[in-house]
């Protein structure tokens, strides 16, 4: 069983084609980098997988389920086995920090604890869990406070941390580092990695500093104008590879300095 897979997929606004995928297959425990110029369908591809957007055609497959002929059960299912980590966040901002990160766990209770969880009391075990997610990313401090309160870089934190408390099978994330420093975007790229890392799950990441691939992906698709222009492994990209792909229109700038070739060699080892 695969953990996506699409075929002849179309995203249609207006006259305007957004995306178009023939194929794409992504096998469990993979982990994959979207690449691409900005308006390229990155993001729109995330969302299609994500149950977000609905194709104007085409088959669309997470976890061995068929998003457009499910019922409510399934949708369920594929609601708690998705982590979604989208430049949105979706926290709730009257929600202290712990409780957003809680809110990620709902799935995984049962009986009385579901039904306490509707009274914001949580199991305690659960609580501990959500502080040391928190603790990890360096937000010990923070716990209580209002995600209103907080920085883009800490919601951001807050976010990564309720995807670690789902568990989720497949992990899709839209630039999960845009709003963080350099040091704190290798804490998140570590952490994503480890929860990316535990048998059988799936990472699906858009990326948009290069040099972050060998972080979080084995595996590299490059878009543009809505198309898959080229889908390798991370030990064939190359310069050139990636200056074609961010210069297929003259009017988009490449968002980063590309890797040079003593770079490229290492990513391939990575």
């Amino acid at each position: 069983m695969l953990a996506v897979s699409l075929k002849n997929v179309r995203v249609v606004v207006g006259q305007r084609v957004l995306l178009e995928v023939p194929h794409l297959a992504i096998a469990p425990g993979e982990r994959v980098a979207v690449v691409g110029p900005n308006g390229a369908g990155k993001s729109t591809l995330l969302k299609v997988i994500g149950g977000l957007t609905v194709p104007a055609q085409g088959r669309v497959q997470v976890l061995g389920l068929d998003r457009q002929l499910i019922g409510s059960r399934e949708r369920r299912a594929l609601r708690r086995d998705t982590g979604l980590l989208m430049q949105g966040l979706h926290l709730v901002p009257r929600l202290s920090a712990r409780e957003n990160v809680l809110v990620g766990a709902l799935a995984r209770l049962r009986g009385t604890d579901a039904v306490r969880s509707w009274c914001r009391w949580y199991p305690q075990a659960l609580i501990a869990e959500a502080d040391a997610a928190l603790a990890a990313l360096g937000l010990a401090d923070q716990s209580r406070a209002r995600a209103d309160r907080l920085s883009g870089g800490e919601r951001q934190k807050v976010a990564l941390a309720r995807v670690q408390l789902q568990r989720p099978r497949l992990l899709l994330a839209d630039e999960p580092t845009s709003a963080l420093d350099p040091a704190a975007t290798r804490e998140v790229c570590l952490a994503l990695r480890a929860v990316a890392d535990e048998p059988e799950r799936t990472l699906l990441c858009v990326v948009h500093d290069l040099e972050l691939l060998p972080l979080l992906a084995t595996r590299v698709i490059g878009i543009a104008d809505g198309r898959i222009r080229w889908d390798r492994p991370i030990a064939e990209l190359t310069p050139a590879l990636l200056q074609a792909l961010y210069d297929r229109r003259a009017d988009d700038a490449v968002p980063v300095a590309l890797p040079q070739p003593t770079n490229v060699v290492r990513l391939g080892r990575a």
